[in-house]
């Protein structure tokens, strides 16, 4: 009788084991959905914020980009002012030299001329005080 209780219970082990392994497998495969459907819905949100993140890169390079071009837009404006005010410097710096060459030509003429007059009248009177002092050695000769 041993023998039927070995048998029975080595047939009661057998099916233990197998509804053991059964419902290992089925809690397993439930895991491994719950698994597979944890992981695919992380990705999903993990790919959602990548796309969320490379929009936000995005506008805010756009953004960047528009204020670069109105920085440069305005500093090309500058730019062109600058320069014409610098023109309009430069053409009253070459006027008032000009007017200062000019000037200062008029000066030396109006001096060479008061000089010329001068020299002459020098000349003048020397040439009457030769012919006073000619004369009086002339009429005592």
């Amino acid at each position: 009788m041993t023998n039927i209780n070995q048998v029975k219970a080595s047939r009661f082990q057998e099916s233990e084991e197998k509804r053991f392994n059964l419902a290992v497998k089925k809690l397993r495969s439930e895991h491994n959905r719950k698994y597979t459907s944890e992981v695919k819905k992380n990705e999903e949100t993990l790919n959602r914020l990548n796309q969320d993140y490379e929009k936000k890169i995005n506008t805010l390079e756009l953004e960047l980009e528009q204020k670069l071009t109105d920085v440069r837009s305005k500093q090309k404006t500058n730019l062109s002012l600058e320069n014409e005010r610098l023109k309009e410097e430069l053409m009253n710096l070459k006027k008032a030299h000009g007017d200062q060459v000019s000037e200062i030509k008029e000066t030396q003429e109006n001096e060479i001329e008061n000089l010329v007059q001068n020299h002459k009248k020098t000349i003048e009177n020397a040439r009457q005080k030769y012919i006073k002092e000619k004369m009086k050695w002339d009429a005592d000769a």
